[in-house]
């Protein structure tokens, strides 16, 4: 496998632990949704750049390797389960 395709199914992977924690932050610690939503766009920045030192990439193109998938998948599984868990009495 080619180091962009790992550092795209990486980041779907991250995206997922992503919005799991988004949705834990507000659920549990009362954090509103604009400050959780920061977070996980620097919890991409972050990753993307520590990931693409690790696969020995530039650091330009791992920016851009996985964008569209990890926005998709994080607003989705994050709006998913907030949905879930906001209904689901705790």
């Amino acid at each position: 496998m080619k180091p962009s395709e790992k550092l795209y199914w990486i980041k779907v992977g991250l995206a997922l632990v992503a919005a799991v924690l988004c949705v834990a932050l507000q659920r549990f610690g009362n954090i509103d949704g604009t400050l959780v939503f920061m977070l996980g766009t620097l919890l991409y920045l972050a990753s993307s750049d520590l990931l693409s030192g690790w696969l020995k990439m530039d650091r330009g193109h791992g920016l851009k390797v996985g964008v569209g998938a990890y926005i998709f998948i994080w607003i989705m599984a994050w709006t998913l389960l907030y949905t879930i868990f906001r209904v689901a009495p705790l």
